[in-house]
């Protein structure tokens, strides 16, 4: 005599088909109302587009820049400084993070076409070593003095 699989009872499905019917049912109903409702609050939204028609035209503009300073500094302030010209080389030192940036303390040091040198992220009092025809930049340190 062969066994056969004992089978469930379809009632539970039915019961739970029923109700997520009468649920859906329920939730459109209130959603229209609530809709209905706010619609009447609100008066009709209106747009208004303008449009304008622009004529080009060629201005010529003359920008004088500072020249460079000098000396080079012997302090290092947040931002792209090169090497030489702009910051001397040599071993420079920072208490650490200023609190701008939430990474904390970032430095780079990149050749004048940008490829990357060292860079890193301190969380306290740092040291930074940069060399003549470089860039180094910083961001969220502290100012950083040079030390030797």
């Amino acid at each position: 005599m062969p066994t056969s699989q004992p089978r469930w009872p379809l009632w539970p499905w039915v019961v739970l088909t029923g109700a997520g019917v009468a649920v859906t049912v329920i939730a459109a109903v209130v959603g229209t109302a609530a809709s209905s409702e706010r619609e009447a609050d609100e008066p009709p939204t209106r747009v208004t587009v303008t449009a304008t028609q622009f004529q080009t035209s060629t201005v010529n503009v003359t920008v004088t820049v500072p020249a460079p300073p000098d000396q080079p500094s012997k302090a290092l302030l947040d931002g792209l400084h090169r090497v030489g010209p702009e910051v001397e080389p040599g071993i420079y030192q920072t208490t650490g993070p200023s609190g701008t940036n939430a990474g904390g303390c970032y430095w780079t040091r990149t050749d004048t076409s940008g490829g990357l040198i060292d860079n890193g992220v301190i969380n306290g009092p740092g040291t930074l070593t940069i060399n003549d025809n470089e860039l180094v930049e910083t961001a969220g340190c502290q100012p950083w003095q040079k030390v030797n």
